[in-house]
């Protein structure tokens, strides 16, 4: 997501994988300031510490709720550090038109709410990979170049980071499931 300039057009694939039971949809999203960016931002954060917390209880596996747990944690504190420095540079988030990844969020946390046992845990796994692909690519390719404070873009840039760890530690907890 060069394309939060102002007036862009930006068309983004996201969503989570098919063995979820939601297919790949386009949004179209337009993103033209910090504000906007800071609250996307907020967004793709908050998404995972919605579904792991659900897992952190729910999951069948203890080594899927330890994922869970280390993950809606990590992203607690990615938040506070997000809020943190939102405060300090005097910048509001402002929400967007349609914020990246809302509706394949909210069909998997109906999905993971359906779901119970040896599935839900399949279920969390592919929407996990599926989630940190998705957020990775809109924080490298549009996120990151698009916002102007240095102090936002690198905290962003930093957290692209942490998302690919969270991706591999999901990819190798689906393998182990037969989620992907």
């Amino acid at each position: 997501m060069s394309p939060f300039f102002p007036g862009a057009l930006l068309t983004l694939i996201v969503g989570i994988s098919s063995s979820v039971g939601a297919p790949r949809t386009p949004v179209q999203q337009s993103l033209d300031d910090d504000p906007t960016d800071l609250a996307v931002f907020e967004y793709l954060v908050t998404y995972d510490i919605e579904t792991s917390g659900i897992a952190a209880t729910k999951a069948a596996n203890a080594d899927v709720r330890e994922l869970a747990n280390s993950f809606a944690n990590a992203h607690r504190g990615l938040l506070k550090k997000t809020k943190d420095l939102a405060t300090q540079l005097k910048i509001t988030p402002k929400s967007p038109k349609e914020a990246p990844m809302a509706e394949a969020h909210a069909t998997a946390l109906r999905k993971l709410k359906a779901t119970k046992g040896e599935e839900f845990d399949r279920v969390y796994l592919a929407n996990e990979v599926a989630y940190h692909q998705g957020a990775i690519t809109i924080l490298e390719d549009t996120l990151v170049p698009a916002i102007k404070n240095p102090e936002l873009k690198a905290l962003a840039k930093g957290a692209v980071s942490a998302f690919q760890a969270h991706l591999a530690a999901s990819k190798q907890l689906a393998d182990k499931y037969h989620a992907s």
